[in-house]
This record gives structure tokens, sequence and C-alpha cells, in this order.
């Protein structure tokens, strides 16, 4: 099928691929899957990750070996542009002459970014529902995708569609677009439609929803008490994202008694995979677990069992990053569930269908025009303004004080931050600044030191900006006001620890600490640019989803989940 996939697309151009019609893709595919050994079908069901920045005897028994579906790369396998283009071509190599794995990330911006070496890094999911655009979450998505696919990847494991309802929620936060799920649901579509027209495949997450927990999964199941009404609430994103004509989903590790009637997770539950999710929903697409070494899974289940149990339910792939034994082990249960009929047949050959009719869908079949051809297209201007344009129009006031914001140009200002780029855009504009990097988890006996450095630099200020990542960094707000000079905070993080500052003159609110978000907030702080951003969620009965302020002090008027789509951008 890979020939026949390929004959009739241009080499240069793999991203624009046209797919044939949906009757000859299915029956290229079925014909491809009526060729393939039982071994290479259960092959095609892991998505797996390996360490190291090169391939080596692992990765080559993974992908020529074990054959497996797809492989998933982190922080730890990339070095460079460069590096991780050669790295995927290299991985791509190992299957010539059978099926091509697919290629992944997560590459959700904000807080969760494998790569930053020349491609789009977004500001993240809340800084974008701050902007209340959702035409800029498709442009967001689209200039992503379109760097992804130059660098070799053919998917990316996002956006996050879990609403936010939680402001405990220690896995989500700044990783959704919001606390409405109407909101998430439009700016989810959006970004969905974006990557998806540059052709790359799509997995959102996390199925049903993971944002009203507050257990995180990779040490512990989290357990949904909320009612059946608030649940299904919850799955508006994925429903919209669903008649977008999303490629896949990836599940959740969380209990939902009131829909299950017992605590299996997600990730196990044919109630919720092959009956909520298939037959309720209607989605035909690929549904991919996420890592089955988390502690809700192995934990309770073990990693083969769970995998055997995850596609009898309703999954077509499984992700197994990390252990190397673990990945034999998974191999190992589906081959001896598949062969006992454990796993019938007729499950493993829809799934394997389904990952084989994305595939050819998306172009995974067909040949990328040369490497040095695709770095040179990498990082083009007009992409890489997005996210400037992201964090420029996220920046929201959320307290002000005329007298001390903007900061004006003869007072003498002292940064203290956790984030580094922060100081670096301040002292870019202002060379006098004084600039000092706080840890961003400090230990308790460093904590007493930042405190004491944080009263000296107010002593040497004029006016000092605290760059507040989590709640580690309100001690040292406190600290500075109460030599009497006036703070101003820049909430680089979770909005909501702003409740926590009262003692500071005005707070920003940028929801990321990426490059493009410091550089936003800086030019905010000195006066370069407006604040035309409002919050995504609600921090109090003040400060509600909506709120923002001109520096002016005046507020810039709420706008309602209902008036998103018609606004489409902040005026």
């Amino acid at each position: 099928m890979a020939s026949e996939a390929a004959a009739s697309q241009p080499a240069s151009e793999p991203e624009r691929a046209v797919t044939p019609p949906a009757s000859a893709l299915h029956a290229d595919v079925d014909a491809l899957l009526s060729r393939m050994s039982l071994e290479e079908k259960v092959g095609q069901l892991m998505m797996v990750g390996f360490a190291g920045t090169r391939i080596d005897d692992e990765v080559q028994t993974l992908v020529r070996g074990m054959r497996v579906g797809g492989v998933c790369m982190f922080k730890r396998n990339i070095e460079s542009a460069e590096q991780i283009a050669h790295l995927n071509a290299e991985v791509r190599a190992l299957s010539a002459g059978g099926v091509p794995p697919f290629i992944a990330l997560d590459q959700e911006g904000g807080n969760v970014v494998r790569i930053h070496d020349r491609n789009v890094v977004l500001p993240g999911n809340m800084a974008l529902g701050a902007t209340h655009s959702p035409q800029l979450a498709y442009e967001a998505g689209r200039a992503q995708a379109e760097d992804l696919r130059l660098l070799g990847f053919n998917m990316n494991l996002a956006p996050v569609l879990d609403v936010n309802v939680n402001p405990k929620n220690p896995v989500i936060g700044i990783r959704s677009f919001g606390d409405r799920p109407e909101v998430v649901a439009e700016f989810g579509a959006e970004f969905v439609r974006g990557q998806q027209d540059a052709n790359l495949v799509t997995v959102a997450k996390h199925f049903p929803g993971h944002g009203n927990t507050d257990a995180d999964s990779h040490r512990a199941l989290p357990v949904m008490r909320e009612s059946r009404e608030e649940v299904m609430a919850q799955l508006l994103p994925f429903e919209r994202a669903i008649d977008e004509g999303l490629d896949g989903l990836m599940t959740a590790h969380v209990a939902i008694p009131r829909l299950t009637g017992d605590e299996t997770p997600a990730t196990l539950s044919k109630a919720l995979l092959s009956g909520l999710l298939r037959k309720q929903l209607g989605f035909d697409g690929l549904v991919v677990t996420d890592e089955l070494e988390m502690e809700a899974i192995a934990d309770h289940y073990g990693v083969g069992r769970a995998a055997v149990m995850s596609i009898v339910a309703g999954a077509d792939m499984v992700l197994i990053p990390w252990r190397p034994e673990k990945k034999v082990e998974v191999y190992q249960a589906l081959l001896t569930a598949a062969r006992s009929g454990e796993l019938p047949a007729e499950r493993l050959d829809d799934a394997v269908r389904r990952i084989l009719l994305t595939k050819a869908r998306r172009g995974v079949f067909d040949p990328l025009p040369p490497i040095d051809e695709r770095l040179a297209r990498l990082g083009q201007a007009d992409r890489l303004e997005v996210p400037k344009e992201i964090a420029r129009r996220s920046v929201t006031l959320l307290r002000t004080d005329p007298r001390y914001f903007p900061i004006s140009a003869d007072r003498k200002i002292g940064v203290l931050t956790a984030e580094a780029a922060l100081g670096r855009a301040i002292a870019a504009r202002d060379p006098d600044a004084e600039v000092v990097v706080v840890p961003a988890y400090p230990g308790s006996r460093a904590r007493a030191e930042l405190r004491r450095a944080a009263r000296a630099l107010a002593l040497r200020s004029d006016v000092v900006v605290v760059g507040l990542i989590n709640s580690r960094q309100v001690d040292l707000v406190m600290m500075a006001a109460a030599t009497g000079k006036p703070v101003i905070v820049v909430s680089m993080g979770l909005p909501y620890l702003v409740e926590q500052v009262d003692d500071a003159r005005a707070v920003l609110a940028v929801y990321s600490y990426q490059e493009s978000s410091a550089e936003a907030a800086a030019a905010a702080l000195l006066g370069e640019q407006p604040t035309p951003g409002r919050l995504p969620v609600t921090l109090d009965e003040t400060l509600t989803f909506g709120f923002g302020m001109d520096p002016d002090g005046r507020r810039l008027g709420e706008k309602t989940a209902s008036t998103l789509s018609a606004a489409g951008a902040v005026q």
C-alpha cells in the first residue's frame, strides 16, 4: 500500500498530501491487513518510548523486531532540531518495507514542550483562552503542526481538552483552555482543525476528562464523584472535536463510578470506551491510552495485564514509554491474549485497521522531502509570530495602581523571578534593573535565605517585580512589600495564586513562562503594550470569567462564553 499511496503524491510536499477516496483507502488497508501476521498486528498496538538520542539495539528491537505501531519522543530524545529530524528519519527507515510508525510527541505549549529549537513554541492553552480568540487557536494549531511535520513528526498528543473545573487540579491547570466546557470546546475544536489542516495526526486528551480531580494519576487513581450530569457536561469539548473529525483521543486514568458503577479506570473500561465513546458519541477514530506505567494503572493491574484489558475494552494503542522490560511484558501479554482468544481476532483487526487507516489518511506511508530541505523551511517568520501574538493578547491586568503601573522610566526596578526569561526581558528594556533569579522549588533552608534576599532587593529598588510560578514565591511578595516598596506581581503559572498576593499593588497574569509570554509581560510592565487579556477562569466573586482591565484601571467588559463565536477576537 505504501507505494500506491505515494505514487500520486509529490515527494516535496507530504504535509499537503491528498488522500485517496475513502473506498480506495479502505480497500488498500484491508488488503494490507490481510497480509499481516499475528505478530505484526500485535506490534501495531504498541506506542513506545526509549532512552537516548540515537538509534541503538533497543530501538531496533522495537521498530524492526516487534514492528511497533508508534514511537513517542520525549525531551530525553531531543538535543536540537537537526538531531531530532535525523533521529525521526532513522526510526522511520527501520520499518522500510513494512508499516511506518507514528512518530509522536507531547507538544502542547506552555509547561509541556518537548522541543524549543527553531520551531513554534506556544504559550499554552490557558494563555490562548485568555485571548478570547478561537481564531488564534486555529492559527496556533496549524503553525505548530507545520513545524512538527518539517521535523519528521506525524502525530501530536495534543491538545488537552480537559475542563479545569477544580483549581487544585495537580495535572491540568494551565494546560486547559479554561473552566467552562463551552469555551474549552470552541478553542479545542479550532486547535484540532488547525493541526489537522496541516495533516498532522491529532490525538486530543484526556478522555473522558481529568479536569475535576485533585489527584495525579502518575501516583494514584483519581476518582471523580460528580453526578452523571456534571460528568457529561465536561464531555462537550470531546464531542465538539469529534464533530470536527478528530483523528484520535487519549484516555485518562480516572475512575468515574457514576458512569460505570465501579472504580475501573476509564483506560480499562469497556463501558466508557466501547459504550460511551464508540456507541453513544459515535467516535470511530483512534483511541490511545495514556502511559500504562503510571502508578494508577501499574500498581493495581500490572502493565501487561492492563494492556490486554484496555485493547479488549476498546482502545487501539497502548503507550509504554519508559522501562524496556515493560515493553516486552506488554508485547508478550498481547500476543498471548490474541492466541488464546481473550483478545478476540475481530477486536484485534478492528484496532489495527483503525491504526492503518489513520496512517494512510494522514500520509504516514508517503515519502518525506530531504531533511535539509525541511529544516530550511522550519520556523518561518509568519509561524513564529503566532506565539508572540497569543502572548501579547493574553496579558491580563487583574489589579492596578496607576501610580506604579505601568512602571515609569525613572524608577529603579528590582526583579525577583523563578523564570529567568522575565528578568532577561525586563533587563533588555532597562539595563539598570537588578534581577535575582530564584529557584522554582526551593527547600526550607533556601526559602529563608530568599526571604532575606527579597527584602534586601526591595530596599535597593523603587518598585519590585515578582515573577510568580507557584506558591513558593508568594512569601517573596510579602517580604518585599513589608519594606513599604510597591510590588507588582506577574503570574506566569496558575492565575488562582493571585488570591494569595494581597500585598501587590498591581497584578498581571500571562499564564505561561515561555519566552513569548515573558516578553509580553515585560512590554506591558513598561507601558509598551496594552493589557487586552481576559480571565479564562473564575478566581473569586470579583475576578470572574472574562475579567480584565486596561492600565488606567477601567474594566474591559466581560465577554460571556455565548458571545465568543461572534466576537472571535478581543476588540
